[in-house]
């Protein structure tokens, strides 16, 4: 690997531990990654009850 390979494979990867730690800092202080209304949404059973959702998938899985 040479000099120029090693160094852009440093940058990359501290955007990538920065963005993650943005994310773990946002959902930390409870902001919402999507910013929209629930009613909406695709995935508004996970977000109002993740357990229960959860389940369901499961059943559904251990029902085939």
């Amino acid at each position: 690997m040479n000099l120029s390979t090693f160094l852009v494979l440093l940058v990359v990867i501290g955007i990538v531990a920065l963005a993650i730690r943005t994310i773990i800092k946002d959902k930390k202080a409870g902001k919402s990654s999507c910013g929209g209304s629930c009613g909406h949404c695709g995935s508004n059973a996970m977000c109002q009850n993740p357990k229960a959702f959860f389940d369901q998938i499961r059943k559904e899985q251990f029902s085939k």
